[in-house]
This record gives structure tokens, C-alpha cells and sequence, in this order.
């Protein structure tokens, strides 16, 4: 089965979907840029259909979600003798011993300077060092870049800082919590056209997501071990009676008049019809299993991979992603998620296994694309509500702003740190308190450089993403 080209006229449709999600919520905030002017302006790049995306061969991204507010100050270490002091008097008892950190290459932004990663995440350091993965500096929500002194003034700063539904939202979607898209969604709005099945556009393998929410395209999600049915269609045991699973199966076919039964007949009949598309081709997919145990220094051993419920969430993305030819998908956007990282305590107690379980279930998937040839097609980045603070509260560390995560795949250009790792102290340009750092690069950048990656072109990344005509360049990632 094959897709359709993507074509100009296609991308003027996906265009005016676009503006109609932004119309219909507003409250994506922008500075220098009020929303009139800003449509008016999409408007008129809607004309340029010279740029529309870019749609042959196959491409996916991917989200791993780390709900809580991941504490990164600990991924990746300032080494040499002055950053690692710095580090280590801001952190006190939550700073990693410098005999359990694994020096890195360093080229990039960050050159000259010398970092390491704990010993947990050694599989996630190997490919970086393979060139498989590269390391996003001090990134986190902001409306425009703004300095410490306009951070203290109130002015540029995002809506509901440090709130954790509020935050969420904004790394997934730009805007507070109540907000109706994502900008993968609004991504999956503009690319579902090249996909022969559009509902498979964004996939979620953890429930719903804001950040996989369109104006047209709706998530489509998944248990870890495939499509969730309909409860009692087609069952031959509903409380005794051999004939009642036949029978609802009848009615959500069955013409109504009523409103409300013909809209739930018709959803009813889309999810049966995309799970019958998606069981028929999964069936002849088979793709590697998830091995052994997480490992820890030492060679202790952890929670059964396999048993997992990220790597097992990663394992259901890469049976979808084999299917992409059965299925005629062009573009997907995908999202998983593993939970406990707000670390307000036992942060040293708990944090190793959670370095570990990620960075195990990473090398996991990244081999399994490898062993599949789907390498380069595929793009995996981490993200988390917030950083967190440098400074303990004696036990963990609290909500924070900018922090480090992790780009991953074959075409990702790697063994780099992208953007400006920032003085891990207190005190410094970037710390607006306690260690809070203030991000030197947006999400709305990083999403800029992983949405040109999928084909997007600049008209169109400014409709997934308001805010990027207040920014510079993104990071160069591919």
C-alpha cells in the first residue's frame, strides 16, 4: 500500500486546519507578535506553496516524556577541576561522586570545557560516543529569550512557571494547561495528508497527550501489547449470552437519527476500523525482543526490563514503525512516558535506577532500529516538565526552569552538546534562584530543528510553532 504525495494544495489545507486551531485557542502567548498580526502573517506564508513539506521516505519522531521534572544537573557533569568545585558546592549531597562519572567527548558548543556521565547511564553514553546521540544544553519553556534582570522584572517570563500541569503543558503544546493542541499535533495536522492512513499520524503508547493533539488529527493510542478493542464487540460471553457481543456490533453499524448515537456509532466505527488496520499490520511484524534485567554498577541487576513499562511502551512504537509500508505511513509522531521523577526526596535513592531503566530502555530501541535498517528514519528526544533546582532542600530538589536532555538517532549529527551548557553554580548570569536555571535555548527551538528535520518547511513551522519568529536559529541537530 502506498501513500499519496504531499502536495502545495495540501499543505494550503493543513494550513487553514492550522490557523483555525490557533483562532480557536488563543492563549499561546507571544511577545512583540500579538495574535491578529501573527495570523495575518501566516496568511500570507500560506501563498508560498513553493515551501510545502517535504514528504518522501519514511521519517518518525519520537517523545519520551519524563513526568516529575527530571533532575539532569546530574546526566551530565562539569569534569574538569574548577566546573566540577562549582558543581559540587551548589549540589552538596546530591552532587555524583566524580569516581562514578564517565568522561564524554566534547565537541560542540561546550568545546574546551570537560564533562562525564554517571556510570548508570553508560548505554545512553555509548551512543553518544557512537555519534548516535547528542546531548541539548540548558533548554527549557520560554516565550523569547530573556535575561536575569527582565526574569526579576516579570517581564517575557512564561505563564505559571514551576507549576507542574502548567509546565507539562508548555514544554508539550506552548501554552498553559487547558491548552487544546500540541505542536506535535499540530505537526501530525500538516502531515497526515502524506499518510494512506491518517489516524495512525500521532500514536501514543501512555495515554493521552496534549502534545500529540491536533485541530484534525486525533491521537490514536495504544496498550503495550497493541490496539485497545472495544469492550464486548464481537464476544460470544456478555453475562451469559452467546449473542449480545454480535449484536452491539450490529448497532454501532446501524443508521441512526439521533445526534448523539450517530456521532458515537461513527467513532465507534472508526476505532474498530483503525484497530482491524492496525491488528492486520502488526501481524506481520516482528521485530527484537526486550532483554534481560536493568544493570547497575556493580552488576547489580534491577526491575526486569521486559516487565518495564517504558521499554515495553518503546517496544509497541517499533512494532508500528515496522508496519510503516504495510500501513502506507509516511510521517508519524510518537509519544511514551515513565513516571517518578519529581524527586522532592530520596533523589539519591532513586535517581541511579531511573538513569539506568532510561538509558537501558533507549539502547534498547536505538538497537532494535539498527538491527531493522530504520536508524536513520527514526528521531527519539527526552523531555520533562522542568529542570529542577541545583541547590538540596535536604533530601531532593524542587521545581526549576532550564535543563539537559538527549537527542537520539541515525541521522542525528552526535558525540556534540548543543546550545550553552551553563555554569553549574549559584550565583551565575542563569541562576534565577537556587539554582533555578534560566534556559539559553526554547523549546520552541528544539522543535523548530526536529519538525525541519520531518519536512517541514519555515511557513509551516511557524504555524506548529507561534512563537518561532521571536527566536534565532535552533540548534543543528541533523
Amino acid at each position: 500500500m502506498t501513500s499519496k504525495p504531499y502536495r502545495a494544495d495540501a499543505s494550503r489545507r493543513s494550513f487553514l486546519r492550522a490557523v483555525s486551531g490557533l483562532a480557536a485557542s488563543a492563549a499561546i502567548p507571544q511577545r512583540g507578535l500579538p495574535l491578529v498580526s501573527s495570523l495575518a502573517s501566516l496568511a500570507a506564508l500560506a501563498s508560498q506553496s513553493s515551501q510545502a513539506a517535504t514528504t518522501t521516505g519514511y521519517k518518525a519522531i519520537v517523545c519520551l516524556y519524563m513526568n516529575g521534572g527530571s533532575d539532569t544537573h546530574n546526566w551530565v557533569v562539569p569534569t574538569d577541576a574548577s566546573g566540577y568545585a562549582e558543581y559540587a558546592g551548589a549540589r552538596g549531597e546530591l552532587a555524583w561522586a566524580a569516581n562514578r562519572l564517565q568522561g564524554i567527548t566534547v565537541t560542540g558548543q561546550a568545546s574546551g570545557r570537560s564533562f562525564g556521565m554517571p556510570l548508570e547511564l553508560a548505554s545512553l553514553r555509548d551512543l553518544y560516543e557512537a555519534g548516535q546521540a547528542a546531548i541539548v544544553a540548558n533548554v527549557g519553556p520560554l516565550v523569547r529569550p530573556i535575561t536575569k534582570a527582565e526574569y526579576t522584572a516579570g517581564t517575557g517570563v512564561p505563564a505559571k512557571l514551576f507549576s507542574h500541569n502548567d509546565q507539562a503543558s508548555t514544554w508539550q503544546s506552548l501554552a498553559p494547561e487547558g491548552a487544546r493542541s500540541g505542536w506535535g499535533g499540530r505537526m501530525g495536522d500538516i502531515l497526515m495528508s502524506a499518510n494512506a492512513h491518517p489516524v495512525f499520524t500521532t500514536v501514543s503508547a501512555s495515554g493521552n497527550a496534549v502534545f500529540l493533539s491536533g485541530s484534525n488529527v486525533s491521537q490514536y493510542q495504544v496498550g503495550v501489547e497493541g490496539p485497545v478493542s472495544a469492550n464486548a464487540v464481537g464476544s460470544t460471553g456478555i453475562f451469559g449470552s452467546t449473542s449480545a457481543g454480535g449484536a452491539l456490533q450490529r448497532a454501532y453499524a446501524a443508521t441512526a437519527t439521533d445526534r448523539l448515537q450517530m456521532e458515537y456509532s461513527r467513532v465507534m466505527q472508526r476505532s474498530l476500523s483503525a484497530n482491524a488496520a492496525l491488528q492486520g499490520a502488526l501481524s506481520g511484524v516482528n521485530v527484537p525482543a526486550i532483554p534481560g534485567t536493568v544493570i547497575l554498577p556493580g552488576n547489580a541487576t534491577g526491575t526486569t526490563l521486559d516487565k518495564l513499562s517504558l521499554a515495553r511502551q518503546l517496544r509497541m512504537v517499533l512494532q508500528i514503525i515496522a508496519a510503516n509500508q504495510a500501513l502506507g505511513m509516511q510521517r508519524q509522531v510518537f509519544m511514551v512516558q515513565m513516571g517518578g521523577f519529581d524527586t522532592h526526596a530520596h533523589q539519591m535513592r532513586d535517581q541511579p535506577t531511573q538513569m539506568a531503566q532510561v538509558a537501558q530502555s533507549i539502547s534498547y530501541f536505538m538497537s532494535a532500529l539498527n538491527s531493522m535498517g530504520l536508524q536513520n528514519n527514526i528521531t527519539l528526544f527526552t523531555a520533562s516538565d522542568f529542570g529542577r533546582t541545583l541547590q538540596s532542600n535536604g533530601d531532593g530538589s524542587d521545581h526549576g526552569w532550564g535543563s539537559h536532555h538527549f537527542v537520539t538517532g541515525g541521522a542525528v549529527k552526535g558525540k556534540r552538546i548543543v546550545g550553552n551548557f551553563p555554569i553549574t553554580g549559584l550565583g551565575t548570569d542563569t541562576d534565577v534562584g537556587s539554582g533555578r536555571l534560566l534556559p539559553t535555548l526554547g523549546v520552541t527551538q528544539l522543535a523548530s530543528s526536529l519538525a525541519g528535520w520531518m519536512g517541514l518547511s519555515v511557513a509551516e513551522q511557524q504555524l506548529v510553532l507561534p512563537t518561532l519568529p521571536n527566536f534565532s536559529a535552533g540548534p543543528v541537530l541533523f
